[in-house]
């Protein structure tokens, strides 16, 4: 198909361009794939985690969202191969791995631990997708139980992969933030193959997509709050680093809000206007990964990091494509 070799030529692309950064530029580019999953996640990983949310409903939104987050989450496999440049790399981006402690936290900060936890968190998203998933509709209960693993391993992987590369940063709801992530990409990505699809009823669409950037913008903010309010300095110097080291990306995911915003008019319930608000979001998860995780680490070259975070960012959308598109044409 068509399709199917652009989306090979992108990957080749984007592997040629990881393997030069990784010749030149090793710990930029390790922490530009960090950040390159950390945005495109939401595609596979929202969208499973949106369907089994949706399961045990009925409604328009459960009939239009649905069997595209069956789709969606058919891109899950290639989440093992973005994540392996992290893991396998990472005593070039986490300051905790060249420190040595003893017990438990020894054995949580010792290498192998750090990537069979990498590798168990994407197999069981893999797994919810390929056999719970599908069975939802019949299995409300199995829906629910798969909801809470895969809340409770986002935040697990959340605190691995992006917290700890601020190792004295500390936020009991930095999970969650994520997740809040996760579910604006792959409720933005449902939309927009519902849309492309023929969506009946994007009004309703468009309701979800503004509920889930409130959840998003009232997550953020209560850390913010919690965070002015305790005058706590390791986690104000976060903020700092971000407000004046990277403005850009700051103001980009700041940008979220606009989305939020846009869905108050009744223009943003017709299908092209809506699928311009959910191709936003998706953009805006690519910088809320970078500025998660690329935010944290001191020494990064800008050129360097955005070229790199470009690459990673092909290959894995090349990745998803072609675990998503048809072998052949009907």
């Amino acid at each position: 198909m068509k399709w199917r070799s652009m989306a090979w030529a992108a990957l080749a692309f984007g592997v040629i361009g990881l393997a030069l950064g990784l010749l030149l530029a090793p710990r930029d580019t390790l922490a530009a794939s960090v950040a390159s999953l950390l945005g495109l996640a939401g595609i596979p990983l929202g969208a499973l985690a949106l369907g089994l949310s949706l399961a045990p409903i009925s409604g328009s939104v459960r009939d239009q969202l649905w069997p595209w987050a069956l789709v969606a989450s058919r891109a899950m496999p290639a989440l093992l191969l973005m994540v392996l440049p992290g893991l396998l790399g990472a005593g070039l981006i986490y300051e905790w791995m060249h420190q040595h402690s003893s017990g438990f936290r020894g054995l949580w900060l010792w290498w192998p631990s750090f990537v069979v936890r990498g590798l168990l968190y994407v197999g069981l998203w893999w797994a919810l997708a390929r056999w719970l998933l599908p069975t939802t509709l019949r299995n409300p209960a199995g829906a629910g139980l798969g909801l809470i693993a895969v809340v409770l391993s986002v935040s697990l992987a959340a605190f691995d992969w992006a917290q700890s590369m601020e190792p004295h940063f500390a936020s009991s709801i930095f999970g969650l933030l994520w997740l809040g992530r996760l579910m604006l990409s792959g409720i933005a990505t449902c939309i927009l193959f519902s849309l492309f699809a023929g969506a009946s009823r994007p009004g309703v669409l468009r309701g979800l997509l503004s509920a889930a950037s409130l959840a998003w913008i009232y997550l953020h903010f209560m850390q913010y709050l919690i965070v002015w309010y305790g005058n706590m300095p390791e986690e104000v110097r976060w903020y700092e680093t971000r407000a004046h080291d990277w403005p850009l990306l700051t103001w980009l995911v700041a940008l979220q809000s606009l989305v939020f915003i846009a869905t108050w008019w009744r223009f943003s319930q017709r299908r092209w206007p809506l699928a311009l608000l959910a191709g936003s979001t998706l953009l805006l998860g690519l910088a809320e990964g970078a500025w998660l995780s690329l935010a944290s680490l001191s020494g990064l070259h800008s050129l360097a990091s955005g070229l790199a975070m470009l690459a990673a960012m092909v290959a894995g959308i090349a990745l998803m494509a072609l675990s998503i598109l048809p072998r052949r044409s009907a």
